[in-house]
């Protein structure tokens, strides 16, 4: 096999994605325990939480889907890890499109397409009291997003194929970002998940503050999961909100720093 690389995502790797992503978190105690409790019956059913997300989310032009690719036995590329990372504050507004895009259409047209399609293939793994759980608690806690913290690259999603982990995908799916908050002189962030808290430290997130389960309401106050990991700018007190990319170059551009392992 090659060496692993990063490029932007496109739409028709979608499922592709939502594969991995379903690999990755299917004994999480979040994604697996609680919204998917019946995923061993319904193993294949997991994908469709992350396709339906996906196929919404990717029309949302603060977002940017990097993904790690190899090459397997056969040299056919294969997607082997995914980071979605989000431009949160006003920086991210200046990446969204102008009010008048017809771009702009893409977004509530999928969400109403993917609504379409639960009701004609539904989730069996899913317990649909808890199915949108995640979607539920970022009212509760997005107050961490403030302040001197308001302008940042958050990881939204971090995920590897199980057969690839451990090869430093991982570190260099994070490093996107942290480039990217480092340019801009902003903050990067990330709620971790049960038992990944020492590797976000290790890679680069120096200070944890705050918790995905926090804020009066909250879902996930009662799970075992969520604490908000920083990386800081180095000149605190002097973040700008930064020079942005565009709409256009959401699965155009190349990342920087996109090979090693």
């Amino acid at each position: 096999m090659s060496a692993p690389k990063l490029r932007y995502a496109s739409y028709s790797e979608l499922p592709e994605i939502a594969h991995v992503m379903a690999l990755a978190f299917f004994d999480d105690n979040l994604f697996g325990d609680i919204v998917h409790p019946h995923r061993n019956q319904f193993p294949n059913d997991v994908d469709l939480y992350w396709l339906r997300r996906a196929r919404v989310n990717f029309w949302d032009y603060r977002w940017r889907w990097v993904v790690a690719v190899d090459r397997d036995k056969n040299g056919k590329e294969v997607i082997v890890g995914i980071a979605q990372w989000e431009r949160l504050g006003d920086g991210g507004k200046k990446m969204e499109c102008w009010w008048f895009d017809p771009r702009n259409l893409l977004k509530p047209l999928s969400c109403t397409a993917m609504g379409l399609h639960t009701l004609i293939w539904p989730n069996r793994a899913s317990d649909p009291i808890d199915e949108d759980i995640v979607e539920r608690a970022y009212p509760c806690f997005g107050d961490v997003w403030s302040g001197e913290r308001a302008e940042s690259w958050y990881l939204e999603y971090l995920a590897l194929h199980p057969d690839f982990q451990g090869k430093g995908l991982g570190r260099m799916l994070v490093k996107w970002g942290l480039d990217r908050a480092e340019e801009e002189g902003i903050c990067a962030s990330v709620a971790s998940t049960r038992g990944k808290d020492r590797f976000y430290q290790k890679v680069g997130f120096e200070e944890q503050y705050g918790n995905a389960g926090e804020g009066e309401g909250n879902p996930l106050a009662k799970v075992e999961t969520g604490n908000m990991f920083w990386k800081m700018p180095k000149l605190s007190g002097q973040m700008t909100v930064g020079t942005a990319q565009t709409a256009t170059d959401n699965s155009s551009q190349v990342p920087k720093g996109s090979t090693g392992a």
